[in-house]
């Protein structure tokens, strides 16, 4: 009985010892299994996501990227600075190719020994017939004219100081002066010329010319067309020498006649003229 009690936790102890040893052996086996599957199984993942995408590899690398866009970007830079520089450095047009503008012009200015002058003539108590004229050298203005030698209206202007004219009486000079021609309000007669005829362009030198100058004439509140007669010489160098003349009425222009004791009569017609000294220069 005794040896029978002895050898059951013998028994029972090696039973255990043998479970022990086969669960042992039976776990070794599973671990080397399931470690090797965890650690290839990131590799061929990596593999396949280096594979598949590219980009990712080459940000991973930006200094080379950096490097060849600026390589490439430079000399793209270079050419078209160039190709933009080279229009700037050629030789413009030379300039005596084009033609002259519109505005360029040969300008004729009235120069000293320029005389205005007006004649009338009259019926005096004590002599009878007598032309009465009327002077001032206070006359300016200019003409221009275009290439072709057309006038160029608004750039032409002539205009006499009326209260300046002056006759061989005072009380005639007066007369004009307060009731004529009222310079204290209208102090210029002014001639606007707006075309001329019959002047050879450029004109001829040395020898007598005839033309005529159309424009428009302002004495007091009323301007009237009118067309003078030119007679001239233009010599070399640019001056010009002439004679204009006009002829129209007083009622043309709304003015009064002189009348003055001495006076019996007044023609109707006035002959305004031109004693033209002046200079052609290029503008």
């Amino acid at each position: 009985m005794s040896v029978h009690h002895r050898a059951a936790p013998a028994v029972i102890f090696a039973v255990l010892a043998l479970a022990i040893f086969a669960i042992a052996c039976s776990g070794s086996p599973t671990e080397p299994t399931s470690i090797p599957a965890a650690t290839q199984a990131p590799q061929p993942a990596a593999t396949a996501a280096a594979t598949e995408a590219p980009p990712p590899a080459a940000a991973t690398n930006p200094p080379p990227a950096t490097a060849t866009v600026a390589a490439t970007a430079a000399p793209a830079a270079t050419q078209v600075a160039q190709a933009t520089a080279t229009p700037t450095v050629l030789p413009a047009e030379p300039p005596t190719v084009e033609a002259a503008p519109s505005g360029a012009a040969t300008l004729f200015t009235l120069g000293e020994g320029t005389v205005a002058r007006y004649r009338v003539e009259e019926e005096l108590a004590s002599t009878g017939f007598f032309v009465a004229v009327g002077e001032t050298t206070d006359v300016a203005g200019s003409i221009a004219f275009d290439a072709d030698g057309a006038v160029i209206a608004d750039q032409s202007r002539l205009a006499v100081q009326a209260a300046t004219l002056r006759t061989d009486s005072n009380r005639r000079d007066g007369y004009v002066r307060n009731r004529t021609l009222e310079t204290d309000t209208y102090p210029e007669v002014v001639f606007q010329p707006t075309s001329v005829d019959n002047l050879e362009w450029p004109p001829t030198t040395n020898f007598p010319v005839a033309f005529t100058l159309t424009g428009d004439l302002t004495i007091k509140d009323r301007t009237e067309q009118v067309v003078w007669d030119v007679q001239a010489v233009f010599a070399e160098g640019g001056t010009m020498k002439g004679l204009a003349t006009v002829e129209f009425t007083f009622d043309d222009f709304g003015m009064d006649k002189p009348r003055v004791a001495v006076v019996l009569s007044v023609d109707d017609t006035i002959r305004l003229e031109l004693n033209l000294t002046g200079t052609l220069t290029s503008q």
